[in-house]
């Protein structure tokens, strides 16, 4: 894989393939559409990334395997690059196509789409997915190399981000699974008094939850020096409740809490 700095080099970068890579192109007056074909002659291969960018990955494309360009959709709204799954699809590992982009420029990449077949199941998750979840169309993947995160959309509804440090194929394939399950959710209720405690008050939300369990903000939240006020709403399969319950009492065993599970009428 190649990475070409357009901005900066429009009359070397770009090499001529009758050449043999001995001759440059000149392509300052070249102005990159999306769809728009590049040149016949361009030693460029599909995958690789040219950007016409002076910040970020604002006006950056990729070659496709019908040698267009298809143009970043920068999925994270602030600059970064989205490698889209109509270009990973093409390579058996994703990561290892792009691992020297992912070392030279470890802050320019923000997501990569995966397909079910991808290497980084086994590279990094520890195996591959079972036949059961590749087959399956309601499923997508997206890794962000930035925080090492996977996550995991089924049936249009996008899981909170999994560290690969964390969990195993296994866990994947049991989120994906329980993604239909019944759903049952509990509120940790917060009222804590006195600069002290306010202290000890973790900004961090617990990270050893059962696999498919969230949480989020419940209603509204006062912060001061020595008060802090508000709720969290735990949600997950009703199979792990007991466990995400005792997870969330450990977590703030020592705080003013209150746990109430929720009833289907509140």
């Amino acid at each position: 894989m190649s990475f070409f700095d357009l901005a900066n080099n429009p009359t070397t970068a770009i090499k001529s393939k009758s050449s043999e890579g001995s001759q440059a192109i000149d392509i300052s007056n070249f102005r990159p559409k999306n769809k728009k074909p590049i040149g016949v002659d361009w030693d460029v291969n599909p995958g690789d990334i040219l950007s016409w960018s002076d910040y970020r990955a604002t006006n950056v494309y990729f070659v496709t395997d019908k040698r267009l360009l298809r143009k970043n959709r920068d999925t994270s709204g602030s600059g970064f690059l989205t490698i889209p799954l109509s270009i990973t699809r093409l390579f058996p590992s994703a990561l290892q196509h792009y691992a020297s982009v992912l070392e030279s420029e470890s802050d320019l990449i923000s997501a990569i789409e995966l397909a079910p077949t991808d290497g980084i199941f086994a590279e990094k998750f520890g195996s591959p997915l079972p036949d059961t979840i590749r087959q399956r169309t309601d499923i997508s993947f997206v890794y962000n190399p930035m925080d090492e995160s996977l996550y995991i959309t089924v049936n249009g509804e996008e899981s909170d981000g999994y560290s690969s440090t964390e969990i195993k194929t296994e866990d994947i394939v049991d989120y994906i699974n329980s993604a239909n399950d019944k759903k049952v959710a509990f509120i940790v209720n917060y009222d804590i008094k006195g600069k002290e405690s306010c202290e000890k008050w973790p900004t961090l939300l617990p990270k050893d939850l059962p696999i498919g369990w969230r949480c989020n903000q419940h209603g509204g939240t006062s912060y001061g020096e020595d008060c802090i006020q508000g709720a969290w709403r735990f949600e997950g399969p009703e199979k792990a409740k007991e466990k995400a319950h005792a997870v969330a009492e450990r977590f703030y065993d020592g705080f003013n809490v209150s746990i109430t599970w929720e009833t289907e009428s509140s």
